[in-house]
């Protein structure tokens, strides 16, 4: 007679899924190392350095987001952004701009591998009494970000980025 002939078989599938956690809990392969990209958003930084970090997310054609990170918000007095971009309107540029004060909005930050950010959601397009009206095919999406300290030698950072839409 077998060995396993008397083992029922829940108990050899306790053993089996037993056996496949201890695996995955010792195996040196764990999530951090298959981690995603935080973004798959292709951008690349035009100019300036320092202040706010700029990390974009392009969802679709009609919506992105930003993300303002910094280790040193206490420091920061206000952040500044224009968001600019062309369509494949004749002659058609269309953008946004805006500014936060972190001081105000510290109950928004969200954290990513211990690095505080404020997220910043876009809109292709203008939306009036939840009517929208969509701006098509948006291209050569630039963001400026001016970063003004409290506090320091350098009083304003200023960084460019440029984003390739997904599409183009």
């Amino acid at each position: 007679m077998p060995v396993f002939a008397h083992i029922s078989y829940k108990f050899a599938g306790l053993i089996v899924l037993t056996l496949a956690l201890a695996f995955m809990l010792l195996n040196p392969i764990n999530a951090a190392t298959q981690e995603l990209p935080r973004t798959q958003t292709i951008w690349s930084q035009v100019s300036g350095d320092g202040g706010v970090n700029v990390i974009p997310y392009i969802w679709s054609k009609r919506a992105m987001a930003v993300d303002f990170e910094s280790k040193d918000w206490d420091n920061i007095e206000y952040v500044y952004f224009n968001l600019n971009y062309n369509t494949t309107d004749e002659g058609t540029k269309r953008g946004v701009e805006g500014s936060f004060i972190p001081y105000y909005i510290q109950n928004e930050f969200k954290d990513y591998k211990g690095v505080p950010y404020f997220r910043k959601e876009f809109n292709f397009g203008t939306c009036s009494k939840n009517v929208c009206k969509w701006d098509s095919n948006p291209r050569d999406i630039k963001i400026t970000v001016n970063t003004n300290m409290k506090s320091g030698k350098v009083d304003q950072y200023t960084r460019v980025i440029s984003i390739t839409a997904p599409w183009n």
